[in-house]
């Protein structure tokens, strides 16, 4: 199963990354961390995939905000 994340950096706290899909969110001290952390928690807590398993169509598309900075 393939699942949206974004990861951000968190100033000098290292990376955060989040699965909105499911509601989930982890951190660690590099991108590549954070993204582990997430996966694990998603590993750990297979009841989080129960919503988009569950989606008749899904999609994740990025929209583009005129006028936002």
């Amino acid at each position: 199963m393939d699942i949206a994340i974004t990861t951000e950096r968190a100033d000098e706290n290292g990376w955060i990354a989040f699965a909105p899909e499911v509601r989930a969110t982890a951190q660690g001290s590099t991108q590549e961390e954070a993204k582990a952390n997430l996966e694990a928690l998603l590993k750990r807590f297979p009841g989080l995939l129960d919503e988009p398993r569950r989606a008749a169509d899904r999609r994740v598309e990025l929209i583009e905000l005129s006028g936002v900075e």
